[in-house]
């Protein structure tokens, strides 16, 4: 970790605790209130003034020692990070897994809040490989793949994840460790898997223009001519990648060589699970006991709010309040010339089951997962669904993988030689 990133770290770290206590004191002042409040009324209207004063000195002793703990609970974090810096071994957090992974949930939980303060914490839209970030030029991408083809298949993954979760549970779901969708590929050699790596926190259409912009310069710089692109996104990055193809400008290389998306466990038209909690915020707000979870509900990212409804363009969120939970999301084409396909996951092996699809994968449900109509026509016969799966286990599945290898012989078949 650099000494930068270890400083932000401890400051993160400690202004999270800090809120965390403040959500403690805000619980307490409301539990004070309501036991105070019967407390007036058994005394009666003779010592309600007396009950009163007693009330409000135990609520500054509240809020002093709210903010005392406050206080030291920040300057806790900043003295971790002072620490951490003098310990720090000079590598960039990207390279160490484990920091990687909960600064992936960082970005995930507080990526907008974190680009906009500029933080070294923020996580650039990246290509990865062997757990390095990956210049999109043509040096290094020809140092990361030696062995290019071809046709490249680009991995994007959900919310809080990171490229690494698409090796996940391989033991669970295929029986033995080391197996995912990129080695299998690398293994039958057609195909060059790419995974990038991006801030999940931000808006689904930030995300979907630097996409964009990667996959122009992935194309341009690829140690070989492409010949054929296929983009597969799990959950909310099955949302990046329409976003980035909503993006295209008639100049680019790279949106001709699409040949197929395929899109994981995605909420095409929204999270239902999402939609509730927003939902559930105003009256939350109006209970002193609860009013703290309508805030951090309220203080979500951009990006999670982008899942309520499947946004794909910064238009949709245009001259709306900013405190807006959720908004209505655009009609935005499938782009065309492409074979669009859709992985759908259930609990329940029973797919078609009224269970299977109530549940869904837990996260997404079948009727959420699939493209609406109104975007365009899609083939029945490339909604695929999964029994017996959850939401994580799409990203490292052999059912999943079943289908996927359908798609990508047809987008290779698609593909002439250059």
């Amino acid at each position: 970790m650099k000494p930068s990133e270890a400083t932000e770290a401890g400051r993160v770290l400690g202004e999270a605790l800090v809120g965390g206590a403040q959500r403690v004191g805000q619980v307490s002042v409301a539990i004070v209130d309501r036991g105070y409040a019967v407390a007036k009324r058994l005394a009666g209207r003779d010592r309600e003034a007396r009950v009163e004063r007693v009330r409000q000195a135990h609520l500054r002793a509240t809020n002093a020692a709210t903010r005392t703990v406050g206080r030291g609970l920040r300057s806790t974090g900043r003295a971790l990070g002072k620490a951490g810096a003098r310990l720090s071994d000079g590598r960039p957090i990207v390279e160490e897994t484990g920091p990687h992974q909960v600064v992936s949930i960082l970005n995930g939980l507080y990526g907008d809040r974190l680009r906009d303060r500029q933080s070294p914490l923020s996580l650039p839209m990246a290509v990865r490989a062997a757990g390095r970030d990956v210049p999109a030029t043509p040096e290094g991408l020809r140092a990361a793949y030696p062995d290019a083809t071809g046709l490249v298949a680009v991995f994007l993954h959900g919310l809080i994840e990171t490229d690494d979760w698409w090796d996940i549970r391989s033991e669970r779901n295929w029986g033995h460790p080391g197996e995912s969708y990129s080695r299998k590929l690398l293994a039958e050699g057609t195909w060059t898997p790419v995974r990038v790596r991006y801030n999940t926190g931000l808006r689904v259409s930030d995300n979907g223009g630097s996409l964009d912009d990667l996959l122009e310069a992935l194309v341009v710089g690829w140690p070989v001519p492409v010949r054929g692109l296929v983009l597969i996104g799990h959950s909310m990055g099955g949302l990046v990648l329409h976003s980035a193809l909503a993006h295209t400008r008639p100049e680019q290389h790279w949106p001709g060589l699409v040949r197929a998306t395929v899109t994981i466990g995605t909420p095409h038209q929204g999270a239902a699970i999402a939609r509730g909690v927003a939902r559930l915020s105003p009256a939350l707000a109006k209970l002193p006991e609860t009013t703290w979870i309508a805030e951090l509900i309220a203080a979500r990212p951009a990006g999670m709010g982008d899942l309520g409804h499947g946004n794909l363009l910064a238009d949709d969120w245009r001259n709306l309040d900013p405190g807006t939970l959720m908004a209505e999301a655009g009609t935005v084409p499938l782009a065309s010339g492409i074979r669009h396909c859709v992985v759908i996951g259930t609990v329940p092996s029973k797919r078609d089951g009224l269970v299977a699809q109530w549940v869904g994968d837990l996260l997404v449900r079948p009727a959420d997962a699939r493209l609406a109509d109104r975007r365009g026509e899609v083939d029945p016969r490339d909604i695929r669904v999964v029994g017996g799966a959850r939401h994580l286990d799409l990203l490292n599945h052999p059912a999943v993988y079943v289908h996927l290898s359908e798609w990508l012989a047809y987008a290779a078949r698609r593909s002439p030689q250059v």
